[in-house]
């Protein structure tokens, strides 16, 4: 008797990208301008001197991935992907940062070392190329986390960003360490020593302290310690910030995808748990629908009610998306659909609110469109929410609106008429090769709506993971 071969199954066609069409036709071919335009390393610094102040001192300070041209070489890996003439180019970007390395300040994911290493892990992705050079940064990171940990101060005495953040903080290099410690061109016992060091501390910052008979979350910052003069005339008693950039929404970031890899420190999942808690009773509501505010003043977390309106934004740095962005991690990485529901609710309540209110400035990362449009692109693949597919379509036609044929990277860094705690200014454009503040993050992120889950899922080391977002 022959054996019966059960049938088949029958494979669920895969998700198409968030884009397709003549949109995704228009996105590509922007894309394409833009890495054209930044493939000569030349003129994209003749461009940043001609509109340097002349009090201003170097042109970038390599590496850099908020503003500089090291930035270039993550667009150029993503392109890799699917076309290797662009290895080349972002080898090149690779070795003009690599020059300025020993006049780079070390501090945080977006300068410095890890900046470097991101981009080469990006750009190498398996393959064992720059394998030198990951290895040296790699090393280079853990040595300054194992000999200068992020200062734990007086029980009560707050942080500053960079004791915790994603920028400058060990947030961000902490998503850096994790990829290392997998890595045998670059793991060892002093990258898993910087690793459980720095989830430790990540950790601890979410223990609550008790200030001036209050009981409130680790992560306060206290007076005197925010970074700029004016968050410290706002903010005169210490705030609570919430978002990725600079906010808890970092760590939560890094501490739940910690715990999806595997890597956990004693008290870490309760850690997690603590800051979701924590961010389910701040949520507020508008006509819109639920959002979270950018930040809380002392009086705001303190008082017996919760406030009925805060500051937000639709940005990736702060506000509401931002937080959702974080808590989507969160629950995708530990298997908590609840989560992951509420953080698609948010993001469709941000898409629903007036777009006057988005308070977005300009087409890049940091504060601008692409920075919404990659928190919802990623979402929308992951989760298949048509809301949020459909608000992908919005942000990008908005985005490539913003395109200008003039400008010589296409995409120019705007700044809003308000500084980050609200003070009016006047508004400037600069135009900027930068991942973080410039036309190369613009780009990744329309290049990223093109593309499905699949694809961006088989990548290594995707580019937004120096984002929170994997």
């Amino acid at each position: 008797m022959r054996p019966v071969t059960a049938p088949r199954p029958e494979l669920e066609p895969e998700p198409a990208p968030v884009l397709t069409g003549d949109t995704a036709g228009r996105a590509l071919q922007v894309v394409q301008r833009v890495a054209r335009q930044l493939a000569d390393p030349e003129r994209v610094e003749a461009v940043l001197r001609a509109g340097r102040r002349p009090d201003s001192g170097a042109v970038v300070p390599p590496p850099d991935l908020g503003q500089g041209p090291l930035g270039a070489a993550l667009l150029f890996g993503e392109l890799a992907r699917t076309d290797e003439s662009m290895r080349p180019l972002a080898h090149r970007a690779i070795a003009r940062a690599a020059k300025g390395l020993s006049t780079a300040p070390g501090l945080g994911l977006f300068g410095g070392p890890a900046a470097l290493l991101a981009v080469a892990q990006t750009c190498a992705d398996g393959a064992g190329d720059y394998q030198g050079l990951r290895a040296g940064l790699a090393r280079r990171l853990a040595r300054r986390r194992n000999e200068h940990p992020a200062p734990a101060g007086a029980p009560g005495s707050g942080v500053a960003w960079s004791d915790y953040d994603w920028i400058q903080g060990p947030a961000g290099t902490t998503r850096l360490l994790l990829d290392c410690v997998e890595d045998p061109d670059e793991s060892g016992p002093d990258i898993t020593r910087a690793l459980e060091s720095s989830l430790r501390r990540l950790t601890a910052l979410t223990e609550p302290v008790r200030v001036n008979g209050r009981t409130v979350s680790g992560w306060w910052i206290a007076p005197g310690r925010q970074a700029t003069a004016e968050l410290r005339a706002t903010f005169p008693d210490g705030f609570f910030d919430l978002g990725i950039a600079h906010g808890i929404g970092g760590p939560l970031s890094v501490l739940a995808t910690a715990l999806e890899r595997g890597r956990e420190v004693e008290g870490q999942r309760e850690a997690v748990e603590r800051i979701v808690d924590w961010l389910a009773g701040r949520l507020l509501h508008d006509e819109a629908g639920p959002y979270w505010p950018a930040w809380l003043s002392w009086a705001e977390e303190t008082t017996a009610e919760r406030p009925a309106t805060a500051y937000t934004r639709n940005a990736w740095c702060y506000g509401s998306p931002s937080v959702a962005a974080a808590l989507y991690r969160a629950g995708t990485a530990l298997g908590r659909p609840e989560w992951c529901r509420n953080a698609v609710t948010v993001l469709n309540a941000a898409l629903a609110r007036d777009q006057d209110r988005w308070e977005l400035e300009g087409p890049t990362l940091c504060h601008g469109y692409a920075g919404f449009l990659q928190i919802l692109t990623r979402t929308a693949l992951s989760s298949g929410d048509r809301g949020l597919a459909a608000g992908c379509r919005r942000l990008a036609g908005a985005l490539l609106d913003q395109a200008d044929d003039d400008a010589p990277f296409t995409f120019r860094r705007l700044t809003g008429d308000s500084t980050q705690a609200g003070t009016p200014t006047a508004s400037a454009a600069f135009d900027s090769p930068g991942m973080l503040e410039g036309a190369a993050g613009a780009a990744c992120a329309l290049l990223s709506a093109t593309r499905t889950a699949a694809h961006t899922g088989r990548s290594a080391h995707p580019w937004d993971r120096t984002l929170g977002l994997v």
